[in-house]
């Protein structure tokens, strides 16, 4: 442990095992924690489930939510190493005065995007919840980067589609409407009437095309992540995470992302 001279607590810099639990939700706790090697994941607990929320790196914070909601709630999520791992550890006091000397506005979209972080967190436990279904360890590294992905800006969406296998006849074509998107991602509901006799299962990768615009086409494969029924039986939805796109068509996709 070392620790740095100066007029606020001092910043501290601890080590943590893979497995060692850093934070713990429901504890009240004012740190903030850079990591500055190897990496963390944020989970959270609901209904006796562990659910995995981000897998976080080096250069990225940890606990910072406490420190923007005026350090007055709880860890809203737990942090475990998930292999060996060195933290800087800081007193909110150290960031106070520079936050409180930024412009209000600013302050204003800092508040938004948590709250924002907070419902996408409880979005991904209630889908994980919903499913029900153990994982194999392929389907568990794909939902893994799913998650990790989840940090990118998503765009809701209603965009029809015409997806088929990889691999399979040119001619096989079944339709889906897109209804997220990022530039890593997208989430995608299809009517099971529509599948004929193919099932769809995690891992799978497909051939996807759709339009952005009017005159604007554009083609992706991704790998499926989760799968999810809905609630009529009529319907699944799955997350997926991209596998290939042109160079060209992943500009569209950045363009049209743009608010």
């Amino acid at each position: 442990m070392t620790k740095t001279k100066g007029k606020f607590p001092p910043v501290v810099t601890l080590n943590y095992s893979k497995g060692d639990l850093i934070i713990k939700e429901g504890d009240y706790g004012i740190s903030i924690y850079e990591i500055i090697s190897g990496k963390v994941g944020i989970f959270v607990q609901s209904g006796g489930t562990e659910t995995s929320v981000a897998v976080l790196g080096p250069g990225m914070i940890v606990g910072e939510m406490a420190f923007i909601a005026g350090n007055t709630s709880t860890r809203s999520a737990s942090a475990r190493a998930l292999e060996d791992c060195c933290l800087e550890v800081w007193h909110p006091a150290m960031l106070l005065n520079a936050y409180q000397k930024m412009p209000e506005v600013l302050r204003l979209i800092a508040g938004q995007a948590l709250k924002l972080i907070v419902r996408m967190n409880k979005m991904v436990v209630e889908l994980s919840l919903k499913q029900g279904q153990p994982m194999n360890r392929q389907t568990q590294e794909l939902s893994d980067q799913w998650t990790e992905e989840r940090k990118f800006f998503r765009k809701m969406v209603s965009l029809e589609c015409i997806f088929r296998p990889v691999n399979s006849p040119k001619n096989l074509k079944f339709l889906g409407r897109i209804r997220d998107i990022s530039k890593e991602g997208l989430q995608m509901t299809v009517k099971t009437s529509g599948l004929l006799n193919y099932t769809l299962t995690s891992g799978d990768e497909l051939f996807i095309s759709t339009y952005f615009t009017l005159d604007q086409k554009v083609n992706m494969t991704a790998k499926i992540a989760w799968l999810q029924k809905g609630k009529t039986g009529g319907t699944i939805s799955f997350g997926m995470v991209f596998t290939h796109m042109d160079p060209d068509d992943r500009k569209r996709l950045g363009f049209f992302l743009m608010p």
